[in-house]
């Protein structure tokens, strides 16, 4: 890795999100991530893309009734700016279950032009492939992206309540770890926008479900509002990740924020999706300096 940071310094403090506006478009990113592994994390927002109301405008999701040659614009032109092959990004279909998926070169690229080649059944993606980015889609469930910076290693997951309740987090670390022979202590992990437990309103039966789960109601119940990322994050840290290696973007409901965010609730259920996505840099070829100048 050349003059990148060297495998014996596992200090991640400083590998937490900030937002980033370029030529009109605004994502959040972990930028020391990027220059000193090589290893690039991205939230996306609403802004910055050609898709016209309700979708307006970056919206990079073929299954919510945009037109479909506009997301493919949104989706090139956001891998432009952030140096990706857009031919490579690889999409799952997101069916709210718990499959997490190896992403190896047989179905590397899949879902990059159409929803009906993404891949099937998985709500995660894993993979130590470089050049090769991993994207979900969200407007409200809570991405989250899993990275293991030593052995350059990323996971990239769609946690609504059902995923949550399913553990689809913790089978993607546990995926990670059964195929790479890595430790969740060496990973770090970053949570999205989402919707927040300052909004996320609930019925009894969903509570009810979720207690028979999760014991203690004060870490993700307030007001009989559920709170997705307060439950992710305990469910990162139940799986091994240490609590100084988990970072979220802040001021990110999607519910509260949806000048900036796509929110399916906010936006009274037709809307476009923002995006995780997280890619392993070629070596060959790195400039850490290159990133969003």
């Amino acid at each position: 890795m050349g003059d990148l940071r060297g495998d014996n310094n596992d200090d991640y403090s400083d590998y937490g999100l900030m937002r980033e506006t370029v030529e009109g478009t605004s994502l959040y990113t972990s930028k020391a991530l990027h220059a000193e592994r090589g290893i690039l994390v991205v939230f996306t927002t609403r802004e910055g893309g050609y898709s016209r109301t309700p979708y307006n405008s970056l919206n990079l999701a073929f299954h919510v009734g945009d037109d479909d040659a506009t997301v493919i614009q949104n989706r090139e032109a956001l891998c432009v700016l952030l140096g990706l092959d857009a031919s490579r990004m690889t999409c799952a279909e997101q069916v709210h279950g718990n499959k997490v998926a190896v992403v190896d070169e047989s179905i590397a690229g899949s879902g990059t032009v159409s929803l009906g080649e993404a891949v099937r059944g998985a709500d995660a993606l894993v993979t130590n492939l470089e050049a090769v980015s991993l994207a979900l889609f969200f407007a409200d469930c809570v991405p989250v992206v899993v990275v293991e910076p030593r052995h350059r290693i990323i996971g990239v997951a769609h946690a609504g309540w059902r995923g949550v309740h399913a553990d689809i987090v913790e089978n993607t670390i546990n995926r990670m770890v059964e195929d790479w022979a890595v430790e969740p202590a060496g990973m770090i992990a970053f949570i999205g926008p989402s919707i927040g437990g300052c909004c996320y309103r609930v019925g009894e039966d969903l509570i009810k479900t979720f207690a028979e789960k999760f014991s203690d109601k004060k870490r993700w119940l307030h007001g009989g509002k559920l709170d997705l990322p307060a439950l992710v994050y305990y469910q990162l840290e139940k799986a091994g990740i240490e609590r100084a290696g988990i970072f979220s973007c802040e001021d990110s409901c999607t519910s509260c924020r949806n000048e900036l965010f796509f929110s399916y609730r906010g936006d009274g259920g037709v809307t476009g999706r923002q995006a995780a996505i997280a890619a392993i840099l070629p070596l060959k070829d790195f400039d850490r300096t290159s990133f969003l100048r």
